[in-house]
């Protein structure tokens, strides 16, 4: 009889509207809708998922979804997670800026849950089978039962209609993996964003020295706010309006102190996933604004 009468109370409050207004509340308070608005009503929203100490961010450009990196494993298929609640059905493009667990290690989760079309891995950061982590291992494992493409991109400007992704480096192999990681440049319309991977010194001085475009409104730090990225003289160059820092609380070195502070003597806004959660840039056309999980 009890179960009976709530269900009677549910449909009144249904039919009268006040528990859709409820549901609005709550969503409103979790910040759900926002990133849901986020995704549906911008061409364009680039979303730096809060992973902890490790690196996914999704590119969601009017039909296109481009991921790149999926964070550590996760039980929960954290990752997958994200995805489903901002409206993902497919990616287009998954990019494995390289094969460190912390970017890649919910790769099977992801994967599982949603079709990929293609994926860019450089051959630079590619290692024998003997060396591979039992995540790289499950990597490719995956990559092999699924039977999807995978493409080395070389450097260059590749065209996705409405945007553009410029792959800056790796031209050669290093000894640090760190260094074999994909750099990337979006650009759609005005809007650009300069995607580091874990990249340290010895890149962002080579892309100094050969005088490659990384002027940007939106930096994400090389490796983790680690002192080995984010060099004055590369921060000079590029002079991003907002620097994104994907970092965990579970390392406490990362981001680093003289990091920090060579960012904001450069004049730029520091957005981190350890402080602010899931960090969203959205682009209308003409301008880009910005939404955060927690305020900070």
């Amino acid at each position: 009889m009890l179960i009976l009468s709530l269900a009677v109370i549910t449909y009144i409050m249904y039919q009268c509207g006040i528990l859709e207004s409820f549901c609005g509340k709550i969503i409103n308070v979790t910040g759900l809708q926002d990133y849901r608005e986020a995704s549906i009503d911008y061409p364009l929203s680039v979303h730096f998922i809060d992973v902890g100490c490790g690196d996914s961010i999704l590119i969601k450009a009017d039909d296109k979804n481009l991921l790149i990196d999926t964070g550590c494993y996760s039980l929960n298929g954290d990752t997958s997670e994200y995805l489903k609640n901002v409206g993902v059905t497919h990616i287009d493009l998954f990019i494995a800026s390289h094969t460190d667990s912390d970017h890649i290690g919910d790769f099977s989760s992801v994967a599982n849950h949603f079709p990929i079309n293609k994926i860019w891995l450089s051959d630079f950061c590619q290692k024998r089978e003997t060396e591979w982590s039992e995540d790289e291992k499950i990597f490719y494992q995956t990559i092999s039962k699924l039977h999807i493409k995978v493409d080395s991109p070389e450097t260059g400007i590749y065209d996705f209609g409405t945007f553009t992704i410029e792959v800056l480096s790796p031209t050669e192999k290093s000894k640090n993996d760190n260094d074999n990681s994909l750099v990337l440049r979006l650009d759609y319309g005005d809007a650009s964003f300069l995607f580091t991977g874990d990249t340290g010194k010895k890149i962002e001085k080579q892309l100094l020295r050969e005088h490659k475009n990384i002027k940007t409104d939106i930096l994400k730090a090389g490796h983790h706010g680690s002192n080995t990225s984010s060099t004055q003289e590369f921060l000079k160059e590029a002079a991003p309006s907002y620097t994104v820092i994907s970092a965990g609380t579970e390392n406490k070195f990362l981001p680093n102190r003289f990091c920090i502070d060579r960012i904001n003597d450069c004049g730029s806004k520091i957005l981190r996933t350890d402080l602010n959660g899931s960090i969203i840039f959205v682009y209308d056309g003409k301008e880009l604004s910005y939404l955060t999980e927690y305020e900070h």
